[in-house]
């Protein structure tokens, strides 16, 4: 992998407006108030005095302005959180950090301590974690003021006409000075972005984001607005049963220092190791979210570097200008450029890792865990080792694709990956949630037969390894046995799979047979899923004709479908089951009256049939979900 040798990502006005502006300016000017109340706290009114009298715009040149205009506040802030003692600090802001959800008190104590740490990775994490909870605060304070749904952008939360109505225009106009447009500071989006290197934020910053928090509840406080409603915050998951094996996932801590190793030798191409370091002590230190916070912006930032390295794009890594757009993961993750190529970042991390690092951060159904936690919306205290493994093994494959090491490398833990690589198919991507609801459903159904305590004329059932049908019953059975086999037929001629009609027949199609083993079986097929029902996809114009026509929607809405069939099928299979349990339970205890006896006795003379036709619905799933599965010919990576 090429090397770009970069000794900035940030471009050269976001540079000079976050690295230089107003740098020289440390001082208050002579007979200029201090900007901090007698309490230690932001003196909003004071702070907005060196602002200059310039219209508020959104133009580089006015926060340039206000940057430099504001510099000797930010100074004066971070000299008065450094001075002080911070058990002592914090004890007076406890008081006015009520309007923060309280899962993100812990996170405020720890970015004070963080922003008082010698190492400068602790002050990178301070800001991330600063910004994400203001961000979501400022969206529970607006959502308390109106009956409209919170804006999704930041920089759209503090131009709402209810922020300004609460805190006022003075002090909306010094926040947007710091996470307002890309043309401001965006120091919110410079971080989470992974665009700074470390040192290159100054800690003032932090400190005055950090002493934002109680100054503002404050504000609430005179107000008299009191304790806020708060959205929920997202418990972020990993079910790791469907996450493969991931290496180092029944012990972490021995893994690191082989971790470590792969950091240095990739250190000339990504230069960021302090940082990447500085995450794995957090991880084995078990304070896992914070680890995430910081290895996520590092990974975006790797990825960034590897897409501007194959599609041969370097104006690309750095941060954008007010007139161009970031490259983030939107556009990382892109199958094709702007220009309509190919993007080739798909074939330098090859399939199993998209559809991992696509799980972890893309899909709908998946935890999300970039936007979750960098908007503030994840609950930081309840961050699993399990996700935070898997965010670390995205981040260490991700540095071995860009390494020189093989798997005839001493180096156990990419021995490891290359298993885990091999083996990894994708968890959340709608076409895995179908596999998974098709053996969910399974073991459901797979539960009538025991649930079945009485026979068809009401009497204890017999403890019997197969269920006798009645005459009657039996000849109608027969019958749907008769037509399921032409079906399942049909459904072999289209489907290349490895097992015969007749075999399909004795495993799935008897009387409460099990075809657990059967339909898994046919399962066991690996799903290719990326880039697969996304609205521009092509299709191959060497795909069968019958589908050539179809789109990436269209696949989606089958896709859709089969879902949605899945959901109602489980809904009727629980609603049997539970009807079953409280009828018997009333027939033990001689509750039933005589019509509600004869319901009973339909109910367990059907199911059979129900059973029958829940597993040939499953069959159908499994037909179609596979078939989608080959439809577009060659894999799209191609």
């Amino acid at each position: 992998m090429e090397c770009l040798q970069l000794k900035t990502c940030l471009s050269r006005k976001v540079h000079f407006l976050i690295v230089e502006a107003g740098r020289s300016r440390k001082k208050m000017e002579e007979g200029v108030s201090s900007c901090l109340t007698s309490e230690g706290f932001i003196h909003w009114e004071q702070a907005r005095c060196y602002l200059s009298e310039m219209t508020i715009t959104d133009g580089y040149d006015y926060f340039l302005s206000c940057v430099e205009s504001l510099s000797p506040v930010f100074f004066e802030v971070e000299e008065h959180l450094l001075s002080k003692q911070q058990k002592e600090i914090w004890m007076k802001h406890k008081i006015y950090l009520e309007w923060i959800p309280e899962p993100h008190l812990s996170a405020v104590e720890d970015s004070l301590n963080f922003l008082n740490s010698p190492n400068p990775s602790h002050h990178i994490l301070a800001l991330q974690l600063m910004s994400s909870i203001l961000e979501r605060t400022l969206g529970d304070v607006f959502e308390n003021e109106s009956s409209s749904q919170c804006p999704s952008l930041l920089k759209d939360i503090l131009n709402s006409g209810e922020i300004n109505k609460v805190f006022g225009k003075h002090v909306v106009q010094i926040l947007r000075a710091l996470m307002g447009p890309p043309t401001s500071l965006n120091l919110r989006n410079v971080v989470w972005h992974g665009f700074p290197n470390i040192g290159e934020i100054p800690r003032r910053y932090g400190c005055f984001l950090y002493l934002t928090l109680p100054s503002l509840g404050k504000i609430l406080d005179e107000k008299r607005k009191g304790i806020q409603t708060h959205r929920q915050l997202m418990k972020l998951s990993l079910n790791v049963e469907n996450t493969c094996d991931i290496p180092g996932k029944h012990d972490l801590i021995p893994q690191i220092p082989l971790v470590k190793e792969l950091i240095e030798v990739t250190q000339p191409f990504h230069s960021r190791q302090a940082l990447l370091q500085c995450s794995l002590e957090l991880m084995a230190e078990r304070r896992y979210s914070y680890a995430v916070a910081l290895l996520l912006p590092q990974l975006e930032h790797i990825l960034r570097l590897m897409f501007v390295s194959v599609n041969n794009c370097s104006e690309r890594v750095l941060t954008a200008e007010s007139d161009t757009l970031y490259t983030t993961l939107d556009e990382i993750f892109e199958k094709y450029l702007p220009n309509g190529d190919v993007n080739k970042i798909s074939e330098a991390l090859g399939e199993s890792l998209m559809d991992l690092l696509f799980d972890l951060m893309i899909y709908p159904e998946g935890p999300r865990v970039r936007d979750k936690v960098s908007h503030g919306e994840a609950n930081l205290q309840d961050i699993p080792e399990s996700l935070a493994l898997a965010v670390l093994v995205a981040v260490v494959m991700v540095m071995w694709k860009c390494s020189k090491f093989t798997t005839s490398n001493e180096n156990e833990l990419i021995k490891d990956l290359a298993i885990f690589e091999s083996q990894y198919c994708s968890a959340f991507h709608p076409m895995s949630i179908i596999k998974q609801k098709i053996v969910q459903i399974l073991d459901i159904v797979a539960k009538l037969p025991d649930a079945m305590q009485y026979d068809e004329t009401l009497s204890l059932k017999v403890l019997s390894p197969t269920f006798e049908l009645c005459k009657e019953d039996r000849e109608m059975f027969e019958e749907i046995q008769s037509v399921t086999e032409d079906l399942v037929l049909f459904i072999c001629q289209d489907w290349d799979i490895q097992l015969t009609p007749k075999e399909i027949n004795k495993c799935l199609f008897q009387v409460f047979s099990d075809g657990k083993a059967m339909i898994k079986l046919c399962l066991k097929e690996k799903l290719s899923t990326l880039y697969r029902f996304s609205a521009n996809q092509q299709i191959s114009q060497a795909s069968n004709s019958h589908i050539s026509g179809q789109t990436g929607a269209c696949l989606a809405e089958i896709a859709g479908l089969l879902t949605r069939v899945l959901t109602e099928l489980e809904s009727m299979i629980v609603q049997v089951l539970s009807a079953l349990r409280s009828r018997q339970e009333q027939l033990e205890k001689r509750l039933l009256r005589s019509r509600q006896r004869d319901n009973l006795m339909r109910l367990i003379r059907g199911c059979p049939f129900f059973h029958h036709c829940v597993h040939f619905v499953l069959l159908v799933c499994c037909w179609k979900l596979l078939t989608l599965n080959k439809q577009t010919g060659p894999k799209l990576l191609r």
